[in-house]
């Protein structure tokens, strides 16, 4: 029996889950998504690590195996990514170091957290690989669009093999395979600059105001059950403070905007961000399209899947797509990285039977 935790550590948000394979079956034993913003306090990880192994091992006994990806590394608290591989690497040494925990690198392979610091730039922001080797398994001829809370991936599978034009975050941001925004943290602000209120052109503020989170909450695209990041005011993610947040990104509040044009304000910011999605995925989908003369299948995950994936795939008219619930029920799409990190290391770790 092969039971292994995988983690996918993100500079916002840690998200885990726990496999078990027996009898030659895998499955998904439990998982889980943690806000916590390594920025203002990354040096206290360790103490969510040991929470999230008391409470796995105390509901579900013995962990055969740890392995982890991060995207952590680029949160500013770390000058370096180098620094930031290290510490976090340190991290999981100081709390797993009897699971022999290990990182995904850019080659498939999973090399020892001791190690990851020689080897930095294979193993940084590797978690988007590892959904996208997993999946092109079970897809070989597709476009993964993975919509999370902050970016979004657009990865392009080929013979069932990955063949992203970028590699690094830089790369990817270069290609379109990657583009900072997503469903619950992006600034208001680095969406639009400017809306129509009243039929005049109005300038935004470039202050932290308002987030997608406010948007798709006032236009009743996510509950509040599906927020599980701090608002912009640290103010509880209800209608009304949203409301407030939003008035505010053109520094006014609520006693000077009426609902329906806070609702216009909510509305233009998620024209726009569709649009920017939009656009990324259609030029590496034409890009896919000239390249290997056949139509990708959009395979959809993340926690954006259904209230942004959804509707740009409906503007694009692309009707061969699927949302990716067959491996992972819908409500934990955004755990989609960490399953299928786990899965990958499933395969590897599993004796190999003798003979044929």
């Amino acid at each position: 029996m092969t039971v292994i935790l995988s983690l996918d550590i993100g500079g916002a948000n840690t998200k885990y889950a726990l496999l078990k394979k027996e009898r030659g079956e895998e499955r998904l034993i439990t998982h889980g998504s943690i806000y916590f913003p390594f920025w203002q306090k990354n040096k206290e990880y360790p103490k969510l690590l040991r929470q999230i192994r008391t409470t796995i091992e105390t509901n579900f006994g013995e962990i055969t195996k740890v392995v982890f990806v991060t995207t952590a590394e680029l949160a500013d608290c770390f000058t370096t990514k180098k620094e930031g591989i290290k510490a976090i690497s340190d991290y999981m040494l100081e709390v797993f170091a009897d699971k022999e925990p290990e990182i995904l690198d850019f080659a498939g392979k999973f090399i020892p957290a001791e190690n990851a610091t020689d080897c930095w730039e294979q193993v940084a922001a590797t978690n988007w690989y590892a959904s996208a080797m997993f999946l092109g398994s079970r897809y070989p001829n597709a476009i993964l669009l993975d919509i999370g809370s902050t970016t979004t991936d657009i990865i392009p599978i080929h013979n069932r093999k990955v063949v992203a034009q970028g590699r690094t975050d830089l790369e990817r941001l270069a290609t379109s395979e990657l583009v900072y925004t997503g469903l619950l943290r992006t600034n208001v602000i680095a969406i639009l600059s400017q809306v129509k209120i009243d039929e005049k052109i109005t300038r935004l503020s470039s202050e932290l105001f308002a987030t997608t989170a406010d948007v798709y909450l006032l236009l009743d695209k996510i509950s509040p059950k599906e927020f599980f990041v701090e608002t912009a005011d640290g103010k509880p993610f209800t209608k009304e403070h949203a409301k407030a947040r939003l008035a505010r990104v053109v520094c006014a509040d609520t006693n000077q905007l009426t609902e329906e044009e806070i609702l216009g304000i909510a509305r233009q910011v998620l024209t726009e961000q569709y649009k920017i999605i939009r656009n990324a995925l259609g030029k590496v989908r034409k890009r896919y399209q000239k390249n290997f003369r056949c139509e990708p299948t959009i395979v959809l995950i993340g926690a954006g899947a259904t209230a942004i994936g959804l509707p740009v795939l409906n503007q694009l008219k692309i009707k061969n797509w699927l949302i990716a619930k067959e491996e992972l029920a819908e409500e934990a799409l955004n755990c989609f990285s960490a399953y299928a990190l786990g899965m990958l290391a499933i395969q590897i770790n599993t004796p190999k039977k003798k003979g044929k």
